[in-house]
């Protein structure tokens, strides 16, 4: 009876790692096919639109004067008020409130196109 309990237990156990073995050779396939398409994969910026460059432009460049845009610009912005939480939570109050205004000025021409039954009011009502 012991032996039988200890074939089943190594049985068991020799499920569980070819299972585990298995699933980390999916995941480093789909891993490799992931990167291969990411590394095969290029943008046209030359298919962009003029307002759609120069929105992006603008996004960039904002961010070399306001709000941090890209991960290293927050880093760096992180860099600088090391040791001052002060200051930190400062700019940060300031960044949320450019953020919330930004938020404020767009909101309303996505609404509108999103839902434009709002402004001829066709939308059904659920009286």
């Amino acid at each position: 009876m012991i032996t039988e309990t200890i074939s089943t237990v190594k049985a068991a156990f020799a499920r569980a790692y070819q299972a585990l073995t298995s699933l980390q050779l999916q995941r480093f396939v789909a891993v490799g096919f992931v990167g291969l398409f990411l590394l095969t994969t290029s943008v046209d910026s030359s298919s962009l639109n003029a307002s759609t460059k120069t929105m992006l432009n603008d996004m960039i460049s904002r961010g070399e004067n306001g709000r941090p845009v890209t991960s290293a610009q927050w880093k760096a912005e992180n860099a600088e008020l090391e040791g001052n939480p002060l200051e930190r939570v400062d700019r940060i109050a300031k960044e949320s409130a450019d953020a919330v205004g930004e938020m404020a000025e767009i909101y309303p021409g996505n609404a509108k196109s999103v839902l434009p039954g709002m402004t001829n009011e066709s939308l059904e009502s659920d009286d």
